[in-house]
């Protein structure tokens, strides 16, 4: 009996740690959805996939990937703050769980605006995999009057592995990329082309004329046709496009070294649509610019 109760004092002394360096505040507001109607809900679709979970009287919490890029956490208030200040953000152990030290996931910064919070793919990937263990994540801050207050938002992890399978077929079906983007925007084509039209040329210009100024980043060419056509050709038609775009960034001094490319030809849609404009949008050369490995 004393080795129990010693276990449960050590693992109560856990979850108040992360806290201990905190100011002395007043009075703790505490935000997070009921465990009844606490929810997660994926929204999916050809270039985006979220994954947001609502905060009653606060706002909403939302894991996001897009079309090659990488998982991202951002956090979305109703009420955004007038000044940038910092957080802290720990796990602990929800009620129905067996008492166990809570544990610090990170100190960052919020910002002003509606979106004060913005984490990368390590940074987000740690607090998605503590809710897929069933952990529940805290954000702490002063609050945004005379930081009087600390203020608690608890991320729970209710229904959160019900709908990770719909979550992870949508990202499945993302564009991957092994590096990440620093920008990215398209130029198009012509039905079953691959010339560059005047357009596409002066976007060029402006591409090339980006990388003579800095030189530290790299180029990574995408390919794409639309849905008409058998797959063969339109994965031909796309290596064709790429290599019109490569060639004419050579010309206008872009090392070959510098450039990369990939081919999707009709895999990988903007617009799922079978139009007219969805069609003229697919037939495609995404450009992304990426610090050099």
């Amino acid at each position: 009996m004393k080795v129990s109760r010693i276990k449960i004092l050590l693992a109560a002394v856990g979850c108040i740690a992360p806290l201990l360096n905190q100011p002395a505040f007043g009075y703790v507001q505490k935000f997070q959805a009921s465990w009844e109607h606490s929810s997660w809900k994926v929204d999916s679709g050809s270039q985006r996939c979220a994954l947001t979970h609502d905060i009653p009287r606060f706002g909403q919490a939302r894991f996001e990937q897009q079309s090659g890029q990488r998982l991202n956490f951002s956090l979305h208030v109703l009420q955004p703050p007038v000044r940038d200040q910092s957080a802290r953000v720990y796990a602990e152990a929800p009620p129905w769980k067996l008492p166990q030290a809570s544990h610090l996931l990170g100190d960052f910064q919020l910002q002003q605006g509606k979106t004060p919070l913005r984490l990368p793919r390590d940074q987000a990937l740690r607090i998605y995999y503590e809710l897929e263990q069933g952990m529940q994540p805290v954000i702490t801050f002063a609050d945004w009057g005379d930081a009087k207050d600390q203020v608690q938002v608890a991320l729970l992890p209710v229904r959160f592995r019900e709908v990770l399978p719909e979550f992870l077929a949508c990202t499945a079906g993302l564009i991957y990329l092994d590096f990440e983007p620093i920008s990215e925007q398209a130029v198009f084509f012509a039905t079953d082309s691959d010339r560059l039209s005047r357009a596409t040329r002066r976007v060029l210009e402006d591409v090339a004329r980006g990388y003579r100024k800095q030189k530290k980043v790299r180029i990574v060419l995408g390919g794409h046709a639309d849905e008409r056509g058998a797959s063969a050709y339109n994965m031909q038609l796309s290596k064709r496009r790429t290599n019109m775009v490569a060639r004419y960034l050579r010309s206008r001094g872009v090392p070959a070294k510098a450039i990369g490319t990939h081919v999707y030809g009709e895999t990988e849609p903007t617009d799922t649509s079978s139009t007219q404009a969805a069609w003229a949008l697919n037939r495609r050369v995404t450009i992304w610019l990426a610090e050099k490995s």
